[in-house]
């Protein structure tokens, strides 16, 4: 494991204080004010439709691709964006887990997605198997290390680095890999970045693979003495997208669950402000939650 690729371990002393700091201010308990477009079900034809937070499904090529699938409360944070379309209309081929972390791994809806589809298969950082034991047939999880892919269906599927880290208990600190997955096949790119601070991994992704859709996170960047080293704030996000060299960004990890000290809406806000100010080499495209998204057309949302 490249060091270069993990945040720094915070003091105990620096989480403390963020901790109770929080005792002397009103915790912020507002729901998300956007927007959300509910489903039916999953469309036809190839799409991505953003869930909220991180959790994306894809269909490329005839496979159905769930990345970070959380479909409702996690352990201490209730979400406050509403699931915009029934959970019984959930399937996939393929699971991609990004990392450990509650709000990526939950494991009330891997559980639930695989009695919903019982030929699914997961694909995650290496280590994981550790939470997926009895879960799943050991045959049909597949453990991936940083550059290395698997083949699913038509879909070339490579876990690329990210500058994070993984956690679940007080004992199974950096235990298993984290990171994000370019998805690819010969007509289409995608990378999901999963949680990351800001870091030359980017660049060197960007070197490997010719990206048409970035899908990046924007949100949880304060106290920034804490969340700099684990996550991107927008303006990091757009540094991050010049760097992959994609042709389009679409901001994700934002709007679903209160897990910083911002305003739950103000990450996609400040996201807005900058790409109306600022003129980009890519299109940035905003999606609500539930909104989906077809690959073949070009956002119209542009940075002027």
């Amino acid at each position: 494991m490249s060091t270069h690729y993990t945040s720094p371990r915070i003091s105990f002393t620096t989480i403390l204080k963020w901790q109770l700091s929080k005792f002397w201010r009103k915790r912020s308990t507002e729901d998300s004010t956007l927007p959300v477009v509910t489903q039916e079900g999953l469309p036809d034809g190839e799409y991505a439709l953003w869930l909220g937070h991180a959790s994306l499904w894809l269909k490329i090529a005839g496979t159905t691709v769930a990345i970070d699938p959380v479909l409702g409360d996690i352990p201490l944070y209730r979400r406050k964006s509403p699931l915009p379309l029934p959970k019984d209309q959930l399937n996939a081929d393929v699971i991609l887990i990004t990392h450990a972390h509650y709000d990526h791994y939950d494991k009330s809806s891997i559980a639930y997605l695989l009695r919903q589809n019982p030929q699914m298969i997961i694909v995650a950082p290496a280590g994981f198997w550790r939470y997926l034991k009895g879960k799943i047939d050991r045959e049909r999880c597949f453990e991936l290390e940083w550059w290395e892919s698997v083949m699913v269906g038509g879909l070339f599927i490579t876990l690329t680095p990210s500058k994070h880290w993984s956690k679940r208990t007080p004992y199974d600190t950096n235990k298993a890999l984290w990171g994000g997955y370019v998805i690819q096949n010969a007509e289409h790119t995608l990378y999901h970045s999963g949680d990351s601070a800001y870091g030359e991994h980017f660049k060197e992704i960007g070197e490997k693979f010719e990206i048409d859709e970035a899908f990046l996170p924007i949100g949880a960047y304060r106290p920034e003495a804490i969340m700099k080293h684990n996550h991107l704030n927008p303006p990091e996000a757009l540094e991050a997208a010049c760097d992959l060299g994609v042709k389009t960004i679409i901001p994700i990890h934002y709007g679903t669950f209160i897990l910083s000290d911002e305003p739950i809406d103000e990450p996609i806000e400040w996201f807005e402000k900058l790409i109306r100010s600022v003129s980009y080499p890519f299109h940035p495209h905003i999606l609500r939650v539930g909104e989906i998204y077809r690959f073949k057309e070009i956002s119209t949302f542009k940075s002027t």
